[in-house]
């Protein structure tokens, strides 16, 4: 669907409830199509989307439940990725009947925060947040186990959103077979790793080993490369808090080392240069379907993604509500949740407005990178519903 004109009309904000109101129409023309059903739910922030892709809606003859979540906070690649993959069913690019099997049902929630899509603002970080200003993606693990009281980032003193509620009562009968496993894809995206990357080749030389570490990726991007060019190190602890209380970590290489990293970090960027970062992520108990699940996408879009020993991360660097962390968190068994990150495409809306109008390639690049996305979202979606 991505084009440039639809992303004419992302940037066109103050018509972003009539691109809404399209959006819905493109998701209800999936429902002309067989196996496919469309519902909405109006709330107060706006109206919830949802297609369900069966060939049988009677509960009692499902068996596997695979739940697909998009924009959440201003991230699109769910989206856009949903309305690809109905655009692929409707014009048999995509066989269903080859690939959806009888005892299965799928659950799509492609837009889960209208009222941060159709209001984006700069206070409200571009359509992040929902209209109490929290975010929803942090919610989750208290719509689904109630009774984890652990954390402060569940928002608990707020009240579930109508959002969380809907999407746990359309779960809710299949919920309570706990024979049923379901299975949950919550599609995100992040500024990080592009930022990350450059401010390791920005800093990373010139402050060799005594370079604070102060995010769990930018770990991950030196652990990646040391593990794709073979890099030796024999220490045991290749990252280490120079006190138990500090807030960052330092690498555990001779400087010599670091210059080696360094110079492969350069080699690895200009060689990813235009490809898709990304990662999935899991949990505990999602972890073998997860790395599988990951393997399998990165094999066939090797040619769009940047290079990676690490297709997936144990989401073990946060605790708050997410579909992730909700996974571990829940007395249900066989629910295995996990997350796909990819590049953030409107961190700063008002920024990108401001790019498309000062660089006559925004449209082409911006669209390529955007429909790059896209494809990985498809592709999860095919391998999810493949995987067990």
């Amino acid at each position: 669907m991505i084009n440039k004109e639809i992303l004419k009309e992302l940037l066109d904000l103050p018509n972003r409830r009539k691109l809404f109101g399209k959006i819905l129409n493109k998701l209800k023309i999936g429902s002309n199509l067989k196996d496919i059903h469309y519902f909405e739910f109006e709330i107060s922030e706006g109206k919830i989307p949802v297609i369900i892709i069966a060939k049988s809606l009677n509960s009692e003859e499902i068996r596997f439940i695979k739940v697909f979540v998009g924009a959440q906070h201003n991230e699109y690649n769910g989206l856009f990725g949903t309305i690809e993959f109905l655009y692929m069913i409707d014009k048999s690019i995509v066989h269903l009947d080859e690939i959806l099997k009888e005892d299965q049902i799928l659950i799509f929630f492609p837009l889960m925060n209208p009222y941060g899509f159709i209001n984006p603002n700069k206070k409200n970080k571009s359509g992040y947040y929902l209209r109490n200003g929290t975010n929803l993606n942090r919610y989750w693990r208290r719509t689904f186990a109630p009774e984890y009281k652990s954390s402060e980032d569940d928002l608990n003193q707020y009240p579930l959103p109508e959002h969380a509620k809907i999407l746990y009562k359309l779960l809710e009968k299949y919920w309570k077979r706990e024979n049923i496993p379901i299975y949950i894809l919550d599609f995100h995206e992040t500024s990080l790793l592009e930022k990350f990357l450059a401010d390791l080749i920005s800093n990373l030389q010139k402050n060799s080993i005594t370079y604070k570490f102060s995010h769990w990726l930018k770990e991950g991007i030196v652990y990646n490369i040391i593990k794709l060019y073979n890099i030796p190190y024999s220490r045991k602890s290749l990252f280490y808090r120079c006190n138990p209380n500090a807030d960052h970590t330092h690498i555990n290489l001779t400087i010599k080392q670091l210059d080696i990293v360094y110079q492969n970090l350069q080699e690895y960027v200009a060689k990813n240069y235009g490809k898709l970062p990304f990662y999935f992520c899991y949990s505990n108990r999602s972890k073998e379907f997860c790395e599988r699940l990951a393997q399998n996408v990165y094999n066939k879009l090797k040619d769009v993604l940047w290079e990676t020993y690490f297709p997936a991360f144990n989401h073990n660097f946060h605790n708050h509500g997410c579909f992730v962390n909700m996974n571990d968190a829940i007395k249900r068994k066989g629910v295995y949740s996990m997350e796909l990150e990819s590049q953030k495409q409107f961190f700063n809306i008002f920024d990108e407005i401001d790019k498309s109008k000062a660089d006559i390639n925004y449209f082409k690049n911006k669209t390529r990178i955007i429909k790059m996305s896209t494809q990985v979202v498809v592709e999860s979606i095919k391998e999810m519903l493949q995987l067990f």
